[in-house]
């Protein structure tokens, strides 16, 4: 039993090796063949040509602070968030994990900042993830990031996305947006006077 093994394994040995010198041969001969060492270093994390420009981040402050100029904000929440509430004139882009956006929308993008003459687009996108309660979840940035990739100018990303952006006194529409201020009522259930 252990003689047949060997032999078995000596010529599974032998084929393999002349399948390997017959294909280095070959490749050899060819003058279009594979390069056994490479002229040129091999980099493993060479910089993709597309990501060189980066979205740059903003702060809620920072923006209230400018003015002149059209600012076009992006919503890269998905669309049931973005119908409860959103910046009034903003725009839904819903950016996926794992597909980012679609190309119809990032066009959508570009056509709406072009003829709003917009100077600055604003993507804002951290909401509460609907599987962890306790987990916040901002597709701001990577939407930002793959505007900046399609070549569209002068896009930032809000840190802190929709809350930031109320805090600093942007008005907000929708379904779920708060509605204005209503008189508080006496003790007695009337309106305070």
């Amino acid at each position: 039993m252990v003689k047949i093994a060997t032999k078995v394994l000596v010529l599974a040995f032998a084929i393999t090796a002349g399948s390997a010198a017959i294909a280095i041969a070959t490749n050899a001969v060819r003058p279009s063949g594979i390069p056994l060492v490479t002229d040129i270093p091999y980099e493993i994390f060479a910089p993709c040509k597309d990501s060189e420009a980066e979205a740059k981040a903003a702060s809620a402050a920072e923006l209230a602070g400018t003015s002149g100029g059209v600012v076009l904000y992006i919503d890269a929440r998905p669309a049931e968030m973005f119908e409860a509430e959103h910046i009034e004139g903003s725009i839904n882009v819903p950016y996926s994990a794992l597909f980012g956006a679609k190309p119809e929308d990032v066009e959508k993008v570009k056509t709406t900042a072009q003829a709003k003459k917009a100077t600055k687009i604003v993507v804002y996108g951290l909401h509460q993830d609907a599987a962890t309660e306790k987990k916040s979840v901002d597709f701001g940035k990577p939407l930002a990031q793959q505007l900046v990739e399609s070549g569209i100018k002068g896009v930032t990303y809000l840190a802190g996305g929709l809350t930031k952006l109320k805090e600093s006194g942007q008005t907000t529409t929708g379904k779920g947006s708060a509605p204005a201020e209503k008189e508080a009522p006496t003790e007695k259930g009337g309106a305070a006077q």
